[in-house]
């Protein structure tokens, strides 16, 4: 019985290796019951006649019927079963999205944390540069200071030891009051019958100069708060002047350019007291331009009741060339620039008196038509508001708005800063910046290495004139002084004048500012 089982599972494992199939399906149990059991002394023992009549349990080939199986995340799956091939890879699909969307959730933080950082440390280099410009200013201001103090303390060393005025009088400075808050408004000159259109002083002490639209240009002593005279030539008003230690140069809408010496002008010697009324028979009954003239051709004001005196000897030339009105001017050394109406701006030789250089305004606006729109509108409006040059350098603002630095070696424009909506009407530049007021109601701050827009100071009427230095920018613009402090960037305002302020000029710790309302005002600064 033994020998036949193991026949049996002889033959078996030889259809195995002819057939390389495994049997998948095992013997019924009918079958097996009938089977006769080895015997306990045989040789075959059960489980290797187990393993005989279960041939695919064997280590080695597999059969046939035996389901191929892969191995993925999940665990094994049969690849012929589809529908749990198909569930198995859209469980792994939905798993793979969201551990995407995990990693993405990741990332949005740490570049949200990274954009915080950045604006950071952008916030943090603003304040920085912004600090490091203040820095610069107060270090800028400092030195400023300490040069003043050394004038001033010269100053008074030789006031100590002259202690006396000209005439031999002891000397009496009306505002020498070290205790005057800034903004005080020391003293108002009368005289003026018409608009103060341009003024300009050369020292706390010295000389004030100042032109109306009553014709008339007036020399005040500001130590004695005195009209000196008036100077004679000019055949209409003088729109712009400016004054250095002794010299003046006046440019008039009569076309003409003027240089005065004021070196030799005696302080006191033209001086008066009030004169009498003009029915007096000291005077004619000549009246021009509001102004009465007495038999030696002095000037009686009718609404100061003052003499004024002529300053006929301080006359020193005359430049013609432009045919139109002289809008503004700037001079240095032995050269002068004038900006005109007759669209031009031209350079002179002081010393020959001669024209060297004209410019062609038209030329360099191109074929922009803004400007004619605004004269147009206000035929008042200068073709040249402002101009200033140092060395070959020349920086003009004109009525299209514009900004233009030119090369007086070459005449030619080279550059032009466009901001500005309105007419330029002032501008002032120094190393670093250029300051320029207009029309449009705003001052803009200009940075000369970038050429771009540093500020914007906004008003709410035109602005007619400024001055700046590296503390402050003194603003005329409407009824008051506009004083913009360029450190704490904040704005104080002098207040006095009962109409608009035309012109505004400061030297050291004075400030005078003229408007149309006739008067001049001097302030402490």
């Amino acid at each position: 019985m033994a020998s036949q089982y193991l026949k049996r599972a002889t033959a078996n494992a030889q259809a195995l290796a002819l057939t390389g199939a495994i049997q998948a399906t095992p013997a019924s149990a009918d079958q097996l019951l009938s089977e006769d059991i080895p015997e306990a002394g045989a040789r075959v023992s059960l489980f290797q006649g187990f393993k005989a009549s279960y041939p695919g349990h064997k280590s080695g080939r597999r059969g046939k019927n035996h389901q191929r199986r892969r191995k993925n995340g999940f665990g094994e799956v049969g690849e012929d079963d589809p529908n749990k091939l198909f569930s198995s890879l859209l469980s792994e699909r939905e798993r793979t999205i969201k551990e995407q969307v995990k990693l993405q959730t990741q990332k949005t933080v740490i570049q949200s944390e990274l954009d915080q950082i950045a604006a950071s440390i952008e916030t943090l280099q603003a304040k920085q540069t912004n600090l490091g410009f203040k820095l610069s200013k107060l270090a800028e201001r400092e030195d400023d200071l300490a040069d003043t103090l050394g004038d001033l303390n010269d100053k008074l060393a030789s006031i100590s030891e002259g202690n006396k005025t000209r005439d031999g009088q002891p000397l009496q400075l009306e505002y020498r009051d070290e205790t005057r808050d800034s903004g005080t408004c020391m003293h108002t000159f009368y005289g003026h019958d018409g608009v103060v259109t341009s003024l300009d002083l050369n020292g706390p002490y010295g000389t004030l100069v100042t032109a109306s639209r009553d014709n008339t240009t007036r020399v005040w002593d500001l130590s004695t708060f005195k009209c000196l005279g008036q100077l004679p030539g000019h055949e209409d008003t003088v729109e712009c002047l400016q004054l250095t230690q002794h010299m003046l140069v006046t440019g008039s809408r009569d076309n003409t350019i003027r240089t005065w010496n004021l070196a030799d002008l005696s302080h006191n010697q033209h001086s008066r007291s009030p004169s009498p009324t003009p029915s007096d028979s000291s005077y004619s009954s000549n009246h021009i331009n509001g102004k009465f003239t007495d038999t030696d051709g002095d000037y009686y004001s009718r609404s100061s009741r003052e003499v004024v005196t002529v300053l006929d000897n301080c006359w020193t030339g005359t430049l013609t060339g432009h045919t139109g009105n002289v809008t503004c001017l700037y001079f240095e050394d032995d050269k002068l620039l004038s900006g005109s109406n007759d669209k031009t701006i031209k350079e002179w030789d002081l010393e020959t008196s001669q024209c060297v250089l004209t410019m062609d305004l038209l030329w360099a606006m191109g074929t922009s038509n803004s400007w004619s729109d605004w004269m147009t509108e206000a035929q008042d409006q200068s073709y040249v508001g402002g101009l200033q040059f140092w060395q070959y350098a020349l920086c003009s603002g004109t009525i299209d708005g514009a900004i233009r630095m030119w090369d007086l070696r070459t005449g030619q424009s080279h550059r032009t800063l466009a901001g500005h909506t309105g007419p330029v009407t002032t501008l002032q530049f120094d190393d670093y910046h250029v300051v320029s007021g207009s029309v449009d109601r705003s001052v803009r701050i200009w940075d000369l290495r970038t050429g771009a827009i540093q500020e914007i100071l906004q008003y709410e009427d035109p602005v007619r004139s400024l001055q700046f230095d590296t503390s402050k920018i003194i603003v005329g613009s409407g009824e008051s002084l506009k004083i913009y402090d360029r450190v704490s960037q904040q704005h104080s305002y002098y207040t006095g004048h009962t109409n608009k302020v035309e012109s505004v000029r400061f030297n050291d710790s004075l400030l005078v500012s003229g408007g149309q309302d006739s008067t001049v005002r001097l302030w402490s600064r």
